[in-house]
C-alpha cells in the first residue's frame, strides 16, 4: 500500500470518526456511582470524545450506535426500543451478585435468566475479560462476544509527588511510612475482611481502603461490613466513598496494591495502580494470569503479610514489580483500546 493511500484512507477514517454519533446508556448518571461501572462509563466517555466521536448520554438523539453499560430497567426500556446497533458492555456476570448484593444467592438462578435475556438483546457484547466472556457463553448468550478490556488513562494517573505529600499531610502519614491502598466498595467478595485481618498483623504498616457501601442496606452483610470497619485497627483508614477524580491522587500517596477480592472480571483498581507504578499484590484467582500475566505477585490469606513485608522491605523486588505493573497498564492504554471499539463500531454498522 502506497503511503498516498495510507494517508487517504486515515483522512477517511478519522472523517467517519467525527461524523459518528455514539449515544452511551448508563444508570449509574442517576443512580450510585462509587463502583467501576460508573468509572468505565466515564472513561469511555471521554475516550471517545478523544478520539473525535460525537457522544451523548442518555440521549433521545437518533444516533447510530447505542452502547449500554448497566443492566437494570432503564437500560433494557433504552435497549428495546432503539432502532439502530446495540453494544452492551458485560461488566455484570451472574457470579458477580454473589457477596455483593443482599439474598444473592436465592435469586442467583433469576440473575442467570434476566442477564441471558438482556445481553441476547444486543448485537453484540463486549465481554471485559476471557473469563467474562467464557462465563457468557455458558448462561445461553448467542450474540458475538468479542474482547476489549477496560482501559487506562496512563497520563491521568502518573504517579505525581506533590499528590503524595499533599494525601500523606492530609491523613496524617509519615513520608517514610510504608502505604498499603485498596479500592472498592466494602463487601464480602472484595475481601474487606482479609484487608482488615491483615492490617492487625502488621500494626507499623498503614493501610488506606477507598470506598464505602453505596447500595447501602441492598448490599451483602450490611450490618457487618460496619461493624468491620469500626472495629478495625486504627492503622487503617477509610476514605468512605469519594469522587472518581479524588481517587487518583491517593495511588501517588501509596507504595502497594493490596487487593484480596474473591472475585473478578476485570478490576479497575488494579489497572490504576499499575498505571501509578504501585507493586500488584492480587488474590491467587484463575481470571488474572491470562490478563496481568507475570506482572503481579500472587497471594493468599497465609502469606498475605509475608509479601508486603517482602516488598516493603526488598527495594530490588518493589522496583522489579513496580516496573512490571507499569507494563501491564500500557498494554491496557485506553486509546488504543478506544481505537479497537471503533473498529468494531464500524464494521457492525456496516453489517447488513
Amino acid at each position: 500500500m502506497s503511503i498516498i493511500t495510507k494517508e487517504r484512507k486515515s483522512t477517511n477514517m478519522k472523517k467517519w470518526i467525527q461524523n459518528l454519533k455514539v449515544n452511551l446508556v448508563s444508570e449509574t448518571t442517576f443512580t450510585v456511582q462509587g463502583h467501576g461501572v460508573h468509572t468505565a462509563f466515564v472513561e469511555m466517555r471521554e475516550a471517545l470524545q478523544r478520539a473525535g466521536a460525537r457522544v451523548f448520554v442518555n440521549s433521545k438523539k437518533k444516533c447510530e450506535i447505542m452502547h449500554i453499560h448497566t443492566i437494570g430497567p432503564y437500560s433494557l426500556f433504552k435497549c428495546l426500543f432503539f432502532k439502530g446497533k446495540k453494544i452492551i458492555t458485560a461488566h455484570v456476570v451472574p457470579n458477580s451478585f454473589l457477596g455483593s448484593l443482599i439474598f444473592a444467592k436465592l435469586w442467583h438462578p433469576l440473575a442467570k435468566l434476566y442477564l441471558r435475556y438482556f445481553y441476547n438483546k444486543a448485537d453484540a457484547i463486549q465481554a471485559v475479560s476471557p473469563q467474562v466472556a467464557k462465563e457468557l457463553k455458558e448462561i445461553g448468550v448467542k450474540k458475538e462476544i468479542f474482547f476489549i478490556p477496560n482501559g487506562v488513562n496512563l497520563q491521568k494517573f502518573k504517579k505525581n509527588e506533590n499528590d503524595r505529600k499533599k494525601i500523606r499531610n492530609k491523613l496524617g502519614i509519615k513520608e517514610n511510612d510504608f502505604v498499603v491502598l485498596d479500592a472498592g466498595q466494602i463487601q464480602p467478595r472484595k475481601g474487606i475482611e482479609t484487608f482488615i485481618n491483615t492490617a492487625k498483623e502488621l500494626p507499623d504498616v498503614k493501610f488506606i481502603w477507598i470506598g464505602g457501601i453505596p447500595f447501602k442496606r441492598f448490599a451483602a452483610d450490611y450490618s457487618k461490613m460496619q461493624k468491620v470497619q469500626q472495629n478495625a485497627p486504627s492503622n487503617i483508614l477509610f476514605t468512605g466513598t469519594i469522587p472518581f477524580e479524588d481517587v487518583i491522587p491517593y495511588y501517588s500517596a501509596a507504595d502497594i496494591l493490596f487487593f484480596p477480592s474473591y472475585q473478578e472480571n476485570f478490576p479497575f483498581t488494579v489497572i490504576e495502580a499499575a498505571a501509578s507504578n504501585l507493586p500488584l499484590l492480587l488474590r491467587d484467582l484463575d481470571i488474572y494470569p491470562p490478563i496481568y500475566e507475570e506482572n503481579y505477585i500472587k497471594g493468599t490469606d497465609e502469606n498475605f503479610k509475608s509479601l508486603i513485608l517482602k516488598l516493603r522491605d526488598d527495594k530490588e523486588l518493589y522496583d522489579e514489580y513496580a516496573e512490571k505493573a507499569y507494563n501491564v497498564a500500557k498494554k491496557y492504554e485506553i486509546s488504543i483500546l478506544t481505537q479497537e471499539l471503533i473498529d468494531i463500531y464500524k464494521r457492525i454498522l456496516e453489517k447488513k
